[in-house]
């Protein structure tokens, strides 16, 4: 064994996960890490790429909370990267809820947006006094050892019955007008799934990470694997790209390394890197399912149950360059959620099966206005969709598809483009360039099951088994 292929530790992955613990190993216990990343760039989603020399985007970092000055997560990313990283923050409002009949605009003040709600819904006031305790209390219990989780569920039963609940159901108990309903399930799409689906749990950690507002990196997302990197390499580690894990080597339980090959290359050698310590950034159904041997017996039960877990929903983004400052319309920076109708549940069924079809929702937000040092302007426009209905190209090589896949995505892009149109007249005429990326481009570049860009999905039969899924009888991190 070669001094070149034996590390302190070794992490699969480097999206923001994978760096932050190479980072906090190699900071805090001095350790040689080597990342391993099978894409062509570091930074999982907080990658960025660009085209026609002049337009840049990331490619999921679309905004972060938490990131005020004294705030937690400031506070870590001031350690990761030695203060070197720093964040804008977004307008007020910084969210604009666009519904037919009535658009909303949510504050980076949370004692503002709950005043603005209850005098938009003064019926509502108790309800919403009460959503605003769950969230905060909901949240502050992720944080803490599921044993304390469990005893602080124990002493009240309200905080153990809305753990176990989905957002819709939350919802239906507390509220009476379809639009405030509506209106609070919004931004189902920052952990992808529809109220009916996603546990109350999960929203209302998203939901309170976001209260004081959000933030954005100056210089973009690439910002934080540039300036964590330095971190890792200083005690001798390193992350090396097109690098595919295919298998991690056990011995008696223990993870000792890990066994590699080119990406997207099956024929290519195989290659061997050695470590005490093993981290999965890969996600659990890759570690389970494809990483850990098929013949490891400790596993095969959680195999087979994180195999008949729900799948994740996967995405559609349009990537656009714009002529000139989406500022011309009135945009300042802020995400704009924009619904047809309030029945989210409805519009997400219709939408994932036919995106051909009429567009019903979308996200959109404007990088070049959340980060001032870019010179060119930028949008992202995100949509959810089934794997399925792109399942039939997923042989086919990246970039040399069937035509059919090809005029597919032209239009739903022109579909996309219609939908805004409709809300924001003007806005098609602010388009210069515009690439459509499906389930297809996430599954190829981050090796995500079906392209589920979240994963294992967040419904509360997972948040029930209190993260039991990704715990192992194993000596590997997860």
């Amino acid at each position: 064994m070669s001094n070149s292929n034996q590390f302190d530790a070794i992490v699969i992955g480097s999206g923001i996960g994978g760096l932050t613990v190479a980072a906090l190993l190699s900071k805090l216990n001095q350790k040689k890490v080597l990342i391993l990343e099978q894409h062509y760039v570091v930074g999982g989603y907080t990658h960025e790429f660009a085209r026609k020399n002049k337009f840049n985007w990331d490619v999921g970092l679309h905004y972060v909370g938490e990131m005020g000055k004294g705030d937690l997560g400031r506070k870590i990313f001031d350690y990761l990267s030695d203060g070197n990283l720093k964040w804008n923050k977004m307008p007020e409002p910084f969210e604009q809820f666009v519904y037919p009949d009535f658009s909303f605009g949510q504050s980076c003040d949370p004692t503002q947006f709950k005043a603005d709600l209850i005098e938009k819904f003064p019926q509502e006031k108790r309800g919403i006094e009460n959503y605003f305790s769950d969230i905060d209390i909901l949240a502050k219990t992720q944080v803490i050892p599921v044993v304390l989780r469990t005893a602080i569920a124990f002493f009240y039963p309200r905080l153990r019955n809305i753990n176990r609940l989905t957002i819709k159901e939350y919802l239906d108990r507390h509220f009476q007008a379809p639009q405030l309903k509506a209106l609070l399930a919004s931004i189902w799409g920052t952990y992808g799934l529809p109220p009916a689906q996603g546990s109350f749990t999960i929203h209302a950690t998203i939901a309170s990470h976001f209260l004081k507002g959000g933030y954005y990196p100056v210089g973009g997302a690439l910002e934080i694997a540039k300036n964590i990197l330095p971190l890792i390499e200083k005690n001798g580690g390193k992350a090396l790209t097109q690098k595919q894990v295919t298998e991690i080597i056990i011995e008696d339980g223990i993870a000792k390394g890990v066994k590699v090959q080119k990406a997207h290359k099956p024929d290519a050698a195989i290659e061997e890197y050695y470590a005490p310590i093993v981290i999965s950034d890969a996600g659990a159904f890759n570690t389970y399912t494809k990483l850990i041997p098929a013949d490891n017996d400790l596993v095969a039960n959680y195999r087979e149950e994180i195999k008949r877990f729900p799948k994740g929903n996967s995405a559609l983004t349009l990537f656009l360059g714009l002529k000139e400052s989406p500022a011309k319309l009135g945009f300042k920076g802020e995400n704009h959620w924009i619904y047809s109708a309030y029945d989210h549940d409805r519009a997400f069924q219709k939408q994932s099966a036919a995106p051909d079809k009429a567009i019903d929702y979308c996200y959109m937000s404007f990088a070049s206005l959340k980060d001032t040092t870019q010179t060119a302007h930028t949008a992202q426009i995100l949509l959810f969709v089934d794997y399925e209905f792109f399942s039939k190209w997923q042989e086919q090589n990246w970039r040399h598809r069937e035509e059919e896949y090809y005029r597919l995505k032209e239009a739903i892009a022109q579909n996309i483009l219609n939908f805004v149109e409709s809300r924001y007249p003007g806005f098609k005429d602010l388009v210069e360039y515009y690439e459509l990326s499906t389930p297809l481009t996430f599954a190829y570049f981050d090796a995500s099951d079906r392209g589920a860009i979240y994963g294992i999905p967040c419904v509360p039969e997972r948040v029930g088994k209190n993260g039991s899924v990704l715990k192992l009888p194993l000596k590997i991190f997860i």
